[in-house]
Formats: C-alpha cells, structure tokens, sequence
C-alpha cells in the first residue's frame, strides 16, 4: 500500500544480429491500469531502416489484494469517527480520550498543515488513521480515477510522515453514497471497486451526528449520536474534529456509552463497515 499508483516495467533489451543495443529505438504500446484489476498487454516493437517491423508483447496481470472479512464485534460497541481534521480541536479531543482510554477513527486530509502532527499523536495513542481526502473539494476529487487517486495517496503521503505505516482504512468524501460525484456518471461504482482491488476497506456511517448538517449544539449531537446507537449491536458514528460543538458532546456520548454496556473501538480492516447504497 505504497504511495504510487504507477506501474514499473520490468524492462526489455533489444540487440542487433551484430550485438549493438537497440533498446532505446523500441517502441512501447499499451496501459496497465494498477487499480483495475484484470490483464494488460503491452507490445514492444522495432522497425529497422527497411521497414522491417518485429514486435512482442508482454501481459500483465493486476490482481486485487484481499480484504479480510467483515466481523461483527462479540459485544455491543461503538465506532466513534472523526473526519476532516485534523484541525484546531484534535488535541482537545485526544486529551479526553486519554482520560477515558477510548479508542476511535480518525479520517484525516490536508487541509491543516499546522495541526498534521496531531495524525502522529493519535497513531501513537493507538487511535486508527484513514484517508478521507488530501483537499476536500468534492469537483477536483472526482473528476476522474486519476484525480481521486492522486489526490487519495497525497493524504497516504502525509500518514506515512507522521505514522512511518501506510494506512488501509479510508472513507469517500461524501461517503460511498454521495450524488455530488453525479457529473462523472459512474464513478463512485468505479472507485468501490478500485479502492478494494488495492487492499483498502471503506467506510461509511450508521449514525450520524449531523454535525455538519443542522445541528449545530453539543447537546443535539449528544442526543443524535445516543439515540443512533440505542438498541444497535454495533454503530459507526460520523463526527467532524473541526467542529467545536461536536468534540465538546464526545464526554458525554462516552459516558452514556460506558453507562448501557457498550464498548468503544478504533476500526480495523475487519471491522463493520457501515456501506451505503451506492447512487452513483
């Protein structure tokens, strides 16, 4: 799960019959696609001064990683998530979750360069790390495969400066069932696929906060998320760290958690995942 989507040829020596190296007049035809899985031909070809062609052609086969299985938690629990931070409040939050010994998801991007270090933090806390976006700009994201990738490993790029591991845990802008990606017909369809072919797990939610939607009071998000998760065995819970009123209701969603019996985990690859219907 490095951070380069490019494909590497193994290479190729063309000879003359007198033993010079022809290698740099070959032509090469043809795409490998590293995050559709499936076979690729590439043809090598050489015409010499008469005309006379001779070709080869070399197949490539991309074969999706494996994910492991999806497994249901043996006790009731609670999947707290946090995106696009890290950001003014992380540290915050980071410092009660200490206090409480609770472990949660952080889906990170780029956006605040001064609060990165925070990734570092929470990795060493034993949080999880997920990528969600390097920018979030849901137009320049999917515009196209390659657009979603580069901007996709920009993020695993900052991880890996502040974590020294590559992350397989990763959450779309918008989630899974976003319509705002509709202008490319079909790529949330494309990328699902594309990002399992890779390794990765996506996630989405079950509960949601709506913190980024009209709830704008700690004491509306304490009461979305505690009702949310009422009565569920387990629950994936959407929070943002860069809102304020958001953090300020994570005591008390812990404390009403702890209160009916439930655990709260940092998400694995195995995990629950939470899918949406896909829209588009």
């Amino acid at each position: 799960v490095g951070a380069s989507l490019e494909f590497l040829d193994p290479g190729f020596t063309a000879l003359s019959g007198s033993g010079e190296d022809l290698s740099d007049r070959v032509k090469v035809e043809g795409e490998v696609i590293p995050y559709l899985a499936g076979e690729y031909e590439l043809v090598y070809s050489l015409e010499n001064q008469a005309g006379e062609r001779i070709e080869l052609t070399r197949t490539v086969t991309v074969e999706p990683l494996q994910v492991p299985e999806t497994v249901q938690p043996n006790e009731r629990t609670i999947y707290l998530t946090f995106d696009d931070g890290p950001g003014p409040y992380t540290a915050q939050l980071l410092d009660l979750l200490a206090r409480y010994n609770v472990k949660v998801t952080f889906f990170v991007t780029c956006m605040e360069p001064d609060y990165e270090d925070m990734i570092g933090r929470a990795y060493r806390e034993g949080h999880s790390i997920g990528i969600h976006c390097a920018e979030h700009d849901y137009y320049t994201v999917y515009a196209s495969e390659e657009a979603f990738f580069d901007d996709f490993y920009r993020a695993q790029a900052m991880i890996y400066r502040q974590t020294g591991s590559y992350t397989r845990l990763c959450r779309f802008p918008g989630g899974s069932s976003n319509t705002v990606s509709s202008f490319n017909k079909g790529i949330m369809t494309r990328l699902t696929a594309s990002v399992r072919n890779l390794g990765y797990q996506y996630f989405d939610w079950d509960v949601d906060s709506n913190d980024a939607g009209g709830t704008k009071t700690t004491a509306g998000i304490v009461k979305n998320v505690t009702e949310g998760c009422a009565g569920r065995r387990s629950s994936v819970v959407l929070q943002h760290d860069i809102k304020d009123y958001s953090v300020a209701a994570v005591e008390q969603i812990i404390i009403w958690g702890l209160r009916n019996g439930y655990t709260f985990r940092a998400l694995d690859l195995s995990s629950p995942t939470a899918h949406h219907r896909i829209a588009n």
